[in-house]
């Protein structure tokens, strides 16, 4: 039941990576950073959630940004490569802020992709 839980969140986190990818393509003056920001935000949250999914560990409450990749550093050492000391928003647990700045959400979403890649490989961690 995990796995399946984990797979569903992966699948759901690309869907949302794609979105943001494909936005952020845009014009600069057109790009909508509202959508960036949360989809790069959620696809974090869920890239994340299934990594700890996937290796049995408990999602800590409340779920945020931060606390998910505390969890993830203690089972992988790669997850201290992501670094989200920029990212405004990565203690709050609920979806109220979002960032404007095409700038910001491009790293956002930069962000999002360097999880990815680590929360779906399948080599040992260390």
């Amino acid at each position: 039941m995990r796995q399946q839980n984990a797979d569903l969140l992966i699948q759901e986190a690309d869907q949302l990576l794609e979105f943001a990818s494909h936005e952020i393509e845009r014009a600069e003056e057109d790009v909508a950073t509202h959508a960036v920001c949360f989809n790069s935000r959620q696809s974090i949250i869920n890239y994340l959630s299934s990594y700890l999914q996937k290796h049995g560990s408990e999602l800590p409450e409340p779920v945020t940004m931060a606390g998910l990749l505390d969890k993830c550093r203690d089972i992988d050492g790669r997850f201290n490569l992501i670094d989200i000391s920029d990212i405004g928003c990565k203690h709050d647990a609920e979806d109220e802020a979002y960032c404007m700045d095409v700038k910001k959400v491009a790293d956002c979403l930069r962000i999002a992709k360097q999880t990815r890649a680590i929360a779906i490989d399948e080599a040992p961690a260390y």
